[in-house]
């Protein structure tokens, strides 16, 4: 017996919520990480060519953490600590690595 109250849908009802919910997400910008599996950027960008080689996938990026830089290419300093700020900035193979 199910005692709990069960929604029912139809499959044009399902698929509306799923791409409501894919536009929640995606509107996000949040970055996540995908796997301590593929920490690496180079693992992660084997993971991105197998995603995109099988199924249909979207803003796949590469992002770690570096100094944070300004629009002048300068680091951004905290002005509490006089370090520079580090954060998460999107990877670019070098190219040896972009073969």
């Amino acid at each position: 017996m199910d005692s709990g109250k069960r929604l029912e849908r139809t499959i044009a009802e399902w698929e509306e919520a799923v791409e409501a919910e894919v536009e929640r997400i995606m509107a996000s910008k949040k970055s996540v990480r995908l796997s301590p599996m593929f920490d690496a950027p180079q693992y992660a960008q084997q993971f991105i060519e197998m995603a995109r080689a099988s199924i249909v996938c979207r803003d796949l990026k590469i992002r770690t953490k570096a100094v944070l830089v300004d629009a002048k290419n300068k680091p951004i300093i905290n002005p509490k600590t006089g370090a520079p700020k580090v954060g998460f900035a999107d990877w670019h193979p070098s190219p040896a690595c972009a073969a």
